[in-house]
């Protein structure tokens, strides 16, 4: 039997930077693309879903495209989606409408959502314990960095053409042989491969939805919690007069490197699942408090920070947590509902944001709203550690 090792793990984390350039690389283009398309029709609209429209099409269809990987393979169809990622992604480099340019964008939201489908499956299929969690947690940690690098190409790039950074979506084509020579379809989810013999047998007999609905609903509150700092900071400090690209880029840097850290401390911190949720939403509630209660840039980028931490532990949680649920006949489309709950999320909280400060007054008040609901989510996820540890607790007694 084949044994997967650093190689499989950082090909598969790779392909997951993908999402993170759809999401970040164009981000200092868009004005230029707007007033380049200044005369088509609802321009504003159209120049927002060239930015939203790839997390609303990962919500969408991240699941179908598990049960699909689930029927075909989840390499197969991760090499198609990569492949056609590539495709679409450097499409606007040669389309000259608005129109054409935002169905690439969806073209490249249904490639990202079959690609952290199959990937996030991969990751399960080639790892256990351990190991699996090491390689999510490296996956959430590095994704930070990308980021911050694909905002600097981008802006880099665009300062010679708005065009010009939709090339860097080609690295989607370098990934292809990566693909095809380091890695391979597991047997227990080929197209019509089922080990007979295997013991997964009775765990794909035991299999139920209902704890991974559960997950999937947390993971759509974290996902929008984590979106708040990325999507308002730069808000939350030009509304304090802090307005300047260069600080708020550098604020916004600081506290993206928490995240990776908050990665390491769930890779390091030996504790059960309810503890570590405890832990991350006890950070972003208190990041959120800090965030809403001052005023200085000091103090809103420290808040950014700690909150960061929470949002580094989170995410590798609960993709592990989610995971560590799934039988293998059922990994694909399991992976695939996380991952909807995931963008679903991510799509939803500036709506959410918005909602808030209206009801409330002030984007600082929306902001406290989340460090009350983190800092519930904390209680709560303590409160089951310690109804789970009790019985043991007794025993030894």
């Amino acid at each position: 039997m084949r044994r997967a090792n650093a190689v499989q793990g950082w090909t598969l984390v790779s392909t997951t930077w993908l999402s993170v350039i759809a999401t970040s690389l164009i981000g200092p283009v868009l004005p230029s693309i707007g007033e380049h398309f200044r005369d088509a029709p609802h321009v504003a609209v159209m120049v927002s879903f060239v930015a939203t429209l790839p997390a609303l099409f990962v919500a969408l269809l991240a699941a179908p495209s598990g049960v699909l990987a689930d029927k075909i393979g989840h390499r197969r169809v991760l090499l198609a989606g990569v492949s056609l990622y590539g495709v679409c992604g450097v499409a606007p480099l040669w389309l000259n409408s608005l129109g054409s340019i935002v169905a690439s964008r969806a073209g490249v939201g249904i490639m990202e959502a079959v690609i952290m489908t199959c990937s996030n499956a991969l990751i399960g299929d080639y790892f256990q314990g351990d190991e699996r969690e090491k390689w999510l947690a490296y996956e959430t940690g590095t994704a930070t960095f990308i980021a911050i690098l694909m905002v600097t190409i981008g802006g880099a790039l665009g300062e010679s053409g708005w065009r010009h950074p939709f090339a860097v979506y080609g690295f989607g084509f370098l990934l292809v042989p990566l693909v095809i020579r380091f890695t391979w379809e597991p047997r227990k989810t080929a197209a019509g491969d089922v080990d007979l013999e295997s013991p997964d047998r009775e765990e794909d007999r035991n299999f139920r939805w209902n704890k991974l609905i559960w997950i999937c609903l947390i993971t759509v509150f974290a996902s929008t919690a984590f979106y708040v700092v990325l999507v308002q900071l730069s808000f939350l400090l030009t509304e304090r007069g802090y307005s300047s690209p260069r600080l708020i880029g550098m604020g916004a840097g600081i506290s993206a490197l928490a995240v990776p850290v908050g990665a390491i401390i769930f890779r390091v911190l030996r504790a059960p699942m309810a503890a570590k949720l405890a832990l991350s939403f006890a950070f972003s509630g208190t990041g959120f408090f800090v965030l809403a209660l001052s005023h200085g840039y000091s103090m809103t980028i420290f808040g950014a920070t700690i909150n960061g931490l929470g949002s580094g532990i989170v995410l590798p949680a609960l993709i592990t947590w989610a995971l560590s649920t799934l039988a293998p006949k059922v990994r694909g489309r399991g992976t695939g509902a996380w991952q909807a709950a995931m963008f679903f999320g991510q799509f939803v909280s500036p709506l959410i944001i918005l909602g808030l400060a209206y009801a409330f007054g002030t984007l600082s008040r929306a902001v406290l709203a989340y460090a009350v609901a983190c800092s519930a989510a904390s209680i709560i996820s303590l409160s089951f550690f310690v109804r789970l540890r009790r019985p043991v607790t007794q025993s030894a007694a």
